[in-house]
């Protein structure tokens, strides 16, 4: 009966049309569509890294944001609050004489006449530098220093009577 079979299905083999030749048989189609779903899997995988991608966070610091004039002074008196509860004894902001933003020269002279200092920080849209230290500052410095910049004292008030 096994040998009965198989001559049957040998001779329907035989007898099959040409074109019957390129109709897909059942390893074939499954090649074919392991295929497609490969060529779907690829091309979604390139189109999600070829676009932007949305659900990022965007870069704040790239984007500028609009300031007022009160968040500028609440800036500045925050820092200045800063070097206060850090205790430091001798505080001193440091502008330009013209209002304009400090450039490296400016820093560079500061650095070079700041005998001591405990923190410097850049505030009012790099237009002051505040200065805090638990040190005197000789006051030869002090003077060169007011020669080029326009200087506040916000030190604590038992130690500017001194």
């Amino acid at each position: 009966m096994m040998k009965m079979k198989k001559i049957k299905r040998d001779a329907a083999t035989s007898q099959q049309k040409p074109e019957a030749k390129g109709k897909p048989t059942a390893g074939n189609l499954a090649g074919r569509t392991r295929f497609a779903v490969n060529v779907v899997f690829l091309s979604t995988l390139l189109g999600f890294a070829c676009t932007p991608r949305s659900f990022e966070k965007p870069n704040v610091a790239a984007a500028p944001t609009p300031s007022t004039v009160e968040e500028k002074q609440a800036s500045f008196q925050n820092e200045l609050e800063k070097m206060k509860t850090a205790d430091l004894q001798y505080i001193f902001v440091f502008r330009r004489k013209d209002g304009g933003a400090m450039d490296s020269e400016d820093k560079k002279y500061l650095k070079t006449n700041l005998p001591f200092n405990n923190r410097a920080v850049l505030a009012d849209e790099d237009k002051a530098v505040v200065v805090g230290s638990n040190y005197k500052f000789p006051p030869e410095n002090l003077e060169v220093l007011r020669l080029r910049f326009n200087v506040e004292d916000f030190s604590s008030a038992q130690e500017a009577a001194k």
